[in-house]
């Protein structure tokens, strides 16, 4: 199994080159594409991204917090700074890339029509005598951001000269609270009408409760604190060649969030790859070797791939973060299209899927 994480704002693809393979009657290397004479390509393998959502919540002391008790009666209030990571959600993405493996070479007949092929930008066989359909790019991920998405309240902008002036943090402490308490009171004696002015009209009454309302929660988080939270986005590439069982796809710490597999400092978070073996194993035979020379009796076919299925499942000690039944390419066969569709005024149509290298579509 190939693993990898990346960490990113949008997700990375994986740039993959060809391997150079000798054609027939020609000593250059050459990579898979359509000649006059014939169209090689790769069938593909799945390849699964593991997208790991994480959230940061950091937490900032109140400059008073030590006093929260003693002039506000705030109990449990924290007087440390803290970064505690969750893991919100995790999704399973399949894709396909070349199988480099499963290399074929169809050589055109001398006579007859020729067949149009499309290929992918990587050399994956996509369709035959038609267009396939372009598949929806994947959705980027989304950059870090800070939640709430609300501006900033200073709350020095809140003090009055009195506050700034005390000559220690405990004054300065007590003094806020009592400007806290007067907000409080000004609010009270507003919503009971007994104030000695009150807005006739409801937006201004509601403009004025509202800015008592921000007076007071900002000069709040000077005993209270302040809490911020971050979205992380963690991407995860993993290309089975066979079923796992219990691999650890990465550590993750609520101090330290997403970690590699070989940092202890986090606990372990599995991935299992169960083959449901509904195929019985069978592939067929490439049409070029390390050698160089074709199979004629495989030149004139063309190769798809029946997928098999897997359940696919991240979890920890605790809780089960996604079960996904998923087809894989690599698990299932190589199975062979007749050349009769090559022949004579041959014009069927065949649209493959890129990620398993099953056939979609096929019109005659």
């Amino acid at each position: 199994m190939k693993m990898n994480i990346i960490k990113s704002t949008l997700l990375m693809g994986l740039a993959l080159g060809f391997m150079p393979i000798a054609a027939q009657g020609t000593s250059a290397p050459y990579s898979p594409g359509i000649t006059q004479d014939a169209v090689s390509y790769w069938l593909p393998k799945t390849r699964l991204t593991v997208t790991v959502t994480t959230r940061k919540s950091t937490f900032i002391p109140g400059e008073f917090s030590r006093y929260a008790e003693r002039y506000l009666r705030m109990n449990n209030v924290k007087d440390k700074a803290e970064e505690i990571w969750e893991i919100t959600s995790v999704e399973i993405t399949p894709s396909g890339i070349p199988d480099k493996e499963k290399l074929y070479t169809l050589t055109f007949p001398a006579k007859g029509k020729r067949p149009y092929f499309e290929l992918t930008d990587q050399g994956i066989l996509a369709a035959v005598n038609t267009q396939a359909q372009k598949e929806d790019a994947p959705i980027a991920a989304k950059p870090a951001t800070t939640q709430p998405a609300v501006k900033k309240i200073n709350p020095q902008d809140y003090m009055t000269e009195e506050i700034l002036m005390a000559g220690s943090s405990a004054k300065m402490a007590e003094l806020v609270a009592k400007e806290i308490y007067n907000i409080r009171e000004s609010r009270n004696a507003i919503t009971r009408g007994q104030a000695d002015f009150v807005p006739t009209d409801g937006e201004s009454l509601k403009f004025m409760l509202e800015s008592l309302n921000e007076q007071e929660s900002a000069l709040l988080t000077l005993f209270s604190g302040t809490s911020e939270t971050e979205d992380h986005i963690f991407t995860i590439n993993v290309t089975p060649d066979a079923p796992i069982t219990k691999e650890i796809l990465f550590r993750f710490s609520s101090k330290l969030g997403v970690l590699q597999v070989d940092n202890l400092a986090g606990e372990p978070v599995w991935i299992d790859i169960n083959d449901k073996k509904m195929l019985d194993s069978y592939t067929a035979p490439a049409s070029t070797g390390k050698s160089g020379k074709n199979v004629k009796s495989t030149a004139q076919f063309l190769y798809y791939r029946i997928p098999g299925r897997a359940t696919v499942n991240v979890y920890n000690n605790r809780l089960s973060f996604t079960e996904q039944d998923i087809q894989i390419a690599q698990f299932g066969n190589v199975e062979v299209i007749s050349s009769t569709i090559m022949g004579k005024n041959a014009d069927t149509k065949i649209v493959f899927d890129t990620t398993t290298g099953n056939v979609k579509s096929i019109n005659e």
